[in-house]
């Protein structure tokens, strides 16, 4: 596997340092480490996915969306009512750019862990939260029915991955998945 670890999300390309526009297989056995803070980060984490492993829009809203619940609602630790809150008071922002400053959370980043063979890849994301039970949300029967939010996990769900699992405490989910042709992605 090629390897890349500690990857700066913080440092677009320049003209001096052009984003190269590679084929598709110059991406065959790559393996890269990212940490994601902000939702900054998360676009930019979600570009290279993109690219890397050639995702479907669906599949890339999906997987934005599970890097999203594993900032918010595990590093930040805002819970599914808290969220409810804010979005009605129209607080939502502010209390993310607030969490992001405090002692508690400042220094907490997702670990992402993205394997691409040919034509395969799994990706595997881990917050620093406490986790949360996931077995209710992965249900259309009994996941919320929020019309502002709620329905991050059942996206992925329905993105085409091969396979979303949750291990441990619910703080860590890989999914796994067929790198689309560049026609398709």
């Amino acid at each position: 596997y090629r390897r890349c670890t500690g990857m700066d999300l913080r440092r677009p390309a320049s003209p001096e340092r052009p984003s190269p526009d590679l084929p598709l297989d110059a991406f065959e056995n790559f393996h890269a480490t990212f940490r994601v803070q902000t939702f900054d980060d998360i676009d930019v984490f979600v570009n290279i996915a993109v690219k890397t492993l050639s995702l479907s829009s669906m599949a890339t809203m999906g997987l934005r969306e599970l890097v999203v619940n594993a900032i918010e609602h595990g590093n930040l630790e805002i819970s599914f009512d808290t969220k409810s809150e804010l979005l009605a008071r129209g607080a939502w922002q502010a209390e993310i750019e607030r969490r992001l400053t405090l002692e508690k959370y400042r220094d907490r980043a997702a670990s992402i862990v993205i394997l691409r063979s040919t034509d395969r890849f799994s990706i595997d994301i881990i917050d620093q939260g406490p986790g949360f039970d996931w077995r209710g949300y992965v249900d259309p029967k009994t996941a919320p029915k929020s019309l502002l939010h709620g329905r991050g996990l059942l996206m992925a769900m329905d993105a085409g991955y091969d396979s979303i699992d949750y291990r441990g405490a619910g703080n860590e989910v890989v999914l796994r998945g067929v790198c689309n042709s560049p026609e398709i992605g």
